[in-house]
């Protein structure tokens, strides 16, 4: 058993070495187009892809490439988990 006192020297050597999950969110949406951070981020919102094509004017044709792209990139299996990720980069 560690004692609290080398517990907490652990603890904060490990913090220290490991991300935030904002940081870790924002590096991996770095790796996105301009265009397709737009449409991750309108899509955080909650918009739909028709609504996402009205508000950046695109086809939502378009728009769901954009989003499949993203979402392969990402290696996230939906909106949802697209939509935590912006919200965790935003915490930071």
């Amino acid at each position: 058993m560690l004692s609290p006192s080398v517990t907490k020297r652990l603890i904060a050597s490990y913090a220290e070495r490991v991300p935030s999950r904002a940081e870790a969110a924002r590096r991996q949406l770095a790796g996105l187009t301009g265009r397709e951070e737009d449409v991750i981020r309108a899509l955080a919102r909650g918009l739909s892809n028709a609504e996402i094509g009205r508000e950046l004017r695109l086809t939502e044709a378009t728009v769901k490439a954009h989003v499949s792209r993203v979402l392969a990139k990402l290696g996230l299996a939906n909106r949802v988990q697209a939509a935590i990720l912006v919200h965790d980069a935003e915490l930071g």
